[in-house]
């Protein structure tokens, strides 16, 4: 078995003595910090990885930000000599407050079915269990192991965020381990129960000789799901940063108002008058979304002279001054329906656009307010010049934009995102039935935080109310009006 070995000091872990890993542990990351360090991780979530802060604090990194040095995480390949999986550079670090644990952003999202995140455990170890560790690191005979390993290790003790778990001559964490993962198995299913903070190393080539001591420190993780949950996810469409998706729209005088989300009541009752005074009445199109890649939702705008527009957002709810966009030039303005969302699974968000002769393109966002190429989208052909409305959002709660359309018949529609600028077939969304053609305006937004987009819909009476997204798909019955009850939405002209 390899040896998992990590110092008790600061220094990164190192590597599982043991049997080559079966391709259950997908989810294994190796972290190459540099030319000069390495670790391992999990993946966590289609983003991010977790692993040991003092991975990066050891090589002289800052655990908060964008890496200093260059970071590449190769995770779904159990063997690094292969060539699936994925590979790519880490662009973020978010520390835990007051636990030896980092989530690393990876460029874009893993979507390979093969390589899920791993299930976070939510009970924690018991003394005398029996756990899983996997990891990269060295083992008795091998310097740098290409192969992933594994050993079992018995709970000793627990102590608050802790777990001290002791291992054999079988199993010892070495260095290049730091940062594993420790799981469980219920039902066939691996769950992470805690990850290594340290280790004694004996018998690890290149430790210490005298060295027997085989245990190992790792860090609980099965009462921080809420925290992982939390960073993980980022709502496209948040302008003021409170993490609840926001709606933009444009009054009948022509000027912008962004309006912020609220858990219980829909929307909160704030509102942010946008720079422009009444000049967003030349606005034909309008679309949100993180274009960016700062964090910030953004405003992307087709003028009446057919150029795109993109206004940067700060973040306190107001935008900055537009920027144009080149792809397109001025023939945007030829486009029937816009809308927007993370179709690429980058974390950017793209534009969907219907062109007039019914056929619908996604344009990937580059992450700096400009797009590249459109992709046609096969499902549905040329029929989307049939839509009468056509909102983005996470209906189903995998991370991916999806659309719902309003056909001319009055029913609402949902096309699950694929990831790749792709849909899948259409399925009728069952509220409503075929009264949707009587709603003025819609958007798509998640503003009760619960990582489900919701449907804000203008009724023709001039109300706005919200549909609570149900994450299948699906939605459910309308609330009732937002806002007091106003009327004043139907002066609208925009919304998104």
């Amino acid at each position: 078995m390899a040896t998992l070995s990590t110092l008790l000091t600061s220094s990164p872990a190192s590597a599982l003595t043991g049997a080559d890993a079966s391709t259950q542990f997908n989810f294994v990351a190796k972290i190459n910090i540099g030319d000069k360090t390495a670790c391992t991780g999990a993946l966590v979530d289609p983003q991010w990885v977790m692993t040991a802060a003092s991975c990066f604090t050891a090589a002289g990194i800052p655990t908060t930000g964008a890496p200093s040095i260059a970071t590449i995480v190769t995770v779904g390949r159990t063997d690094l000599k292969q060539t699936g999986g994925s590979v790519q550079p880490a662009i973020d670090l978010v520390p835990h407050l007051n636990r030896d644990l980092v989530m690393v952003k990876l460029t874009r999202k893993v979507l390979d079915p093969i390589i899920a995140p791993v299930r976070i455990a939510t009970t924690p170890a018991a003394d005398g269990e029996q756990l899983t560790k996997a990891g990269f690191g060295r083992t008795k005979t091998e310097w740098v192991p290409s192969k992933l390993h594994t050993g079992t290790f018995t709970v000793a003790s627990t102590a608050g965020a802790s777990l001290s778990l002791n291992g054999s001559d079988t199993a010892t964490v070495c260095q290049g381990d730091g940062g594993g993962p420790a799981v469980r198995t219920v039902d066939g299913t691996p769950e992470l129960v805690a990850v290594n903070a340290r280790s004694w190393q004996g018998g690890c080539l290149g430790a210490d000789p005298a060295e027997v001591r085989t245990g190992a420190v790792d860090t609980r993780v099965d009462d921080i799901a809420p925290w992982i949950a939390e960073t993980a996810f980022r709502v496209q469409d948040d302008f003021n940063g409170d993490g609840l998706g926001d709606i933009a729209g444009i009054w009948g005088d022509g000027s912008a108002h962004i309006y912020a989300g609220d858990k219980v009541a829909g929307l909160s009752g704030t509102q942010y008058t946008q720079p422009g005074t009444t000049t967003w009445k030349t606005t034909k199109h309008l679309a949100k979304g993180d274009f960016t890649n700062d964090g910030n939702a953004d405003i992307m705008a087709v003028w009446t002279d057919g150029t795109m527009h993109v206004y940067p957002g700060d973040g306190n709810g107001s935008t900055l001054a537009h920027k144009a966009v080149t792809m397109g030039g001025a023939t945007w303005g030829t486009i029937k329906q816009l809308t927007s969302g993370d179709f690429t699974g980058d974390g950017n968000a793209d534009i969907m656009a219907v062109w007039t002769d019914g056929t619908a393109h996604l344009y990937p966002g580059l992450g700096n307010g400009q797009l590249a190429s459109g992709i046609t989208v096969t499902t549905g052909g040329a029929t989307w010049g049939t839509t009468l409305q056509m909102v983005s959002g996470d209906f189903d709660r995998d991370g991916l934009a999806d659309i719902l359309t309003v056909w001319n018949d009055g029913t609402l529609n949902f096309y699950k995102g694929l990831g790749n600028g792709q849909l899948a077939g259409f399925k009728r969304v069952t509220t409503g039935a075929d009264t949707w053609d009587t709603v003025k305006l819609m958007a798509g937004t998640d503003v009760d935080g619960d990582r489900i987009a919701d449907v804000m819909a203008i009724w023709s009476n001039g109300t706005m109310h919200k549909y609570k997204g149900l994450g299948d798909g699906q939605i459910a019955s309308a609330s009732a009006a937002l806002l007091g009850g106003t009327n004043t939405w139907g002066t609208f002209l925009q919304l998104t």
